[in-house]
């Protein structure tokens, strides 16, 4: 055999089917055979395509005729498909896509439907071929199966895909136009950020705070913003003193004005007793400031914070709540120890409370026990209380808001029996007492009629029976009242102001 590789396994079962013996068949021409109808596709016999009788070898179109393959079989002149429909594949090929030796497609297409009839014509071998399906023609390159196929169509989610990946490069290349298009919102909003920030300093330069600004500590001690000491206002009280021997007397006046003071013993330490409750004050009001309280919010009475002594939260049961603000007028007005001790609890305790003293240069103020401290273990000294009220007067520690505040709580107090009964008709002061058994003290802010301001601190610790303590109190205040109310003295005019001025003269051209 010439070239034909192996013969198909049905050919060698049959022994009648004709072999080539390595001679040549007769040329058949290349002409379109005639199409005939299966009749019946389960009988597998179909009418054989007449043949046109072989001219000399050569086909009608003049080109040389293709051999006759030795895959296709006849059988009694009819054409025999019974290989190509019972043995589907060969030599690891499909019968649907044999070739012959001259490479022709040797195509037999089955329908899926069993009953139904397929019209086939006759291939150039003899085997079947669609009727849909025609010959390729001389111009035509012949399709092979893989060119045939349809292509797979993408699926929705590459599809989604692209979109997506198109979607973000979209983006990115229009926010970064619009941000180099639009350089000037950005400066405007860089602008509003910087005049934002450089307001509060601005205001601060021409003598102005913003009212919810908290307050700072000043870098400068408030101590050095003193004046002159008052001689004759400190002589006079220092001769009320002297009457009463028997008692230990510390004062310390600030006139707010002029930073001119007086200082008797005011360095000396006591026992704070309640006066200690108005530096707890400033403290609670600047966690206000901060965020940290708020004034609505409810504090819960402990256990521990129940105590003795003033005020009326200590026949509560233990975990009521009680609001915020409420607790601190409370702690100040009626002097309730049981509301300081929460108030204490609420801004740090006790540590934190005396960390805050010290950096406010209250020297001599300390909190060793919560209240009600009977032994007086608690300390402060006049000069502090008084220099505390001045700080915060001027704007320190505290906002202007809660400033505000300190002073409206401050002027509740319900005990007017120490330095307010010394005032006259038209003052009003925000004070904080406070008494042991042994000790009587008051310190506060007094506005006088007549727009003069001043800070007063007055303690007196007894050390034997008298009790002249409140009323010696009672007349320090009333003296120095009476001093700021007098019209101070002008000023002496000076010699070079009463010499005349020299005469002007004036010359004519």
């Amino acid at each position: 055999m010439q070239g034909f590789g192996k013969s198909s396994r049905s050919s060698r079962r049959r022994p009648n089917r004709r072999s080539s013996q390595g001679q040549s068949q007769p040329p058949i021409p290349l002409q379109r055979p005639k199409q005939f109808v299966n009749p019946n596709l389960d009988s597998r016999a179909y009418e054989p395509a007449k043949l046109p009788p072989a001219s000399n070898g050569r086909a009608s179109n003049g080109k040389a005729a293709q051999r006759q393959s030795p895959r296709a079989s006849y059988s009694d002149g009819s054409l025999n498909l019974r290989n190509v429909l019972t043995n589907p594949t060969q030599n690891g090929k499909s019968a649907a896509s044999r070739r012959d030796e001259a490479g022709r497609s040797l195509t037999v297409r089955r329908s899926n439907r069993p009953k139904a009839s397929l019209p086939l014509t006759a291939d150039f071998n003899g085997q079947g071929r669609s009727a849909r399906q025609q010959p390729p023609t001389a111009t035509q390159p012949r399709r092979t199966r893989r060119s045939r196929r349809l292509a797979k169509p993408p699926s929705a989610l590459l599809y989604l895909t692209r979109l997506l990946i198109l979607g973000v490069g979209i983006g990115a290349i229009a926010g970064t136009f619009l941000s180099v298009w639009n350089p000037t919102g950005r400066t405007q909003s860089a602008q509003a950020t910087s005049a934002a920030a450089e307001r509060p300093q601005a205001l601060a330069s021409k003598g102005f705070r913003r009212d919810g600004m908290p307050g700072t500590v000043s870098p400068v001690p408030v101590a050095t913003r003193l004046g002159q000491p008052i001689a004759p206002l400190a002589a006079s009280i220092q001769s009320l003193i002297a009457q009463n021997p028997e008692l230990t007397v510390g004062v310390f006046v600030v006139d707010l004005d002029t930073g001119n003071y007086v200082d008797l013993n005011g360095a000396t330490i006591f026992p704070a007793a309640s006066t200690i409750k108005a530096p707890v004050l400033v403290a609670f009001l600047q966690d206000v400031d901060a965020g940290k309280i708020r004034l609505d919010e409810q504090l819960t009475m402990q256990p521990g914070d129940v105590t003795e002594g003033s005020g009326e939260l200590q026949y509560q049961e233990p975990g009521i709540q009680v609001n915020a603000l409420e607790t601190a007028f409370k702690m100040i007005t009626i002097s309730d120890n049981t509301a300081t001790n929460m108030v204490i609890a609420k801004v740090g305790g006790l540590p934190l409370l005396n960390q805050r003293f010290r950096a406010w240069g209250l020297n001599h103020t300390v909190l060793n026990n919560l209240l009600a401290d009977i032994a007086g273990t608690n300390t402060t000294s006049a000069k502090d209380l008084s220099m505390l009220m001045m700080a915060v007067t001027q704007g320190d520690f505290l906002s202007l808001r809660s400033r505000d505040r300190f002073l409206e709580i401050m002027r509740g107090t319900v005990n007017d029996n120490l330095l307010p009964a010394g005032l006259g008709t038209g003052a009003v002061i925000a004070h904080k007492t406070g008494n042991l058994a042994t000790l009587t003290g008051d310190t506060g802010i007094v506005d006088m009629p007549n727009g003069k301001r001043y800070v007063i601190t007055a303690i007196v610790k007894r050390t034997g029976e008298s009790d002249n303590g409140p009323v010696l109190i009672q007349q320090i205040s009333q003296t120095v009242y009476q001093y700021f109310a007098r019209p101070q003295a002008a000023a002496p005019a000076s010699p070079a102001s009463l010499a005349p001025a020299p005469p002007t003269t004036t010359t004519t051209p």
